[in-house]
């Protein structure tokens, strides 16, 4: 495993870190999933999941961004929500749909996070786990005002993202493969939320490594 870390004031491509990242995703799919479906090996995830499911408004559906192998998208089904649960490869999706079967209220549809697809005011949460952190950081506004954007009045962010410095390429990790990575302060982008639009923004330090989510309603 190994990192190759950004030049200092040498901003990324950003078609390059899509396409590099999202083709790792695209060849390995499967072992990826295999990898991440266990909630045991993510100690207190599920009752994140929970938790979140639990505190949003009645009658809207959740979009779960960046749903990989659709581990979390299937909880939320379960807890007895309509889910979209999107991503931006395609072999991810098939992966996510095959491993879904039954579940009726779960839904599944490839989207670039940067220009989501929805109406205003469509979703009572967003759940992001650990997508974001695959943009360079100068697309957090953005990405961050999309939320925003589909969350209807009242409804939440959720969003977990990795604490540390430094924006970079690495291979390896729990999938084989080049993806692009973005560490953060969690006090920084917590902020980032707030001057995105979000109200009421906390964050949740998992116990996970170096993992916290960073919660923000609309």
């Amino acid at each position: 495993m190994s990192d190759s870390r950004r030049d200092h004031g040498v901003l990324p491509d950003l078609a390059e870190v899509i396409a590099v990242t999202c083709g790792s995703y695209e060849a390995r799919a499967d072992e990826y999933a295999d990898a991440t479906e266990d909630y045991a090996k993510f100690p207190g995830l599920r009752d994140e999941v929970a938790a979140f499911e639990k505190a949003l408004p009645p009658g809207l559906p959740v979009l779960d961004l960046g749903c990989g192998g659709g581990r979390d998208g299937r909880l939320l089904a379960d807890l007895g929500r309509r889910v979209l649960a999107a991503d931006f490869s395609m072999a991810m999706l098939r992966c996510a749909r095959s491993r879904s079967p039954g579940r009726h209220a779960l839904r599944f549809v490839r989207l670039n996070m940067l220009d989501l697809p929805f109406a205003d005011d469509r979703f009572a949460g967003t759940w992001a786990c650990g997508s974001l952190l695959h943009l360079p950081s100068t697309q957090f506004p953005r990405v961050l005002s999309e939320i925003l954007r589909t969350l209807a009045p009242g409804g939440t962010a959720a969003i977990s993202m990795r604490a540390g410095t430094g924006e970079h390429w690495r291979d390896g990790g729990t999938l084989a493969g080049r993806r692009w990575f973005t560490l953060v302060d969690p006090g920084d982008f917590a902020s980032r939320m707030e001057r995105a639009g979000f109200r009421r923004v906390r964050l949740q330090h998992t116990g996970r490594q170096n993992w916290f989510v960073a919660l923000g309603e609309k």
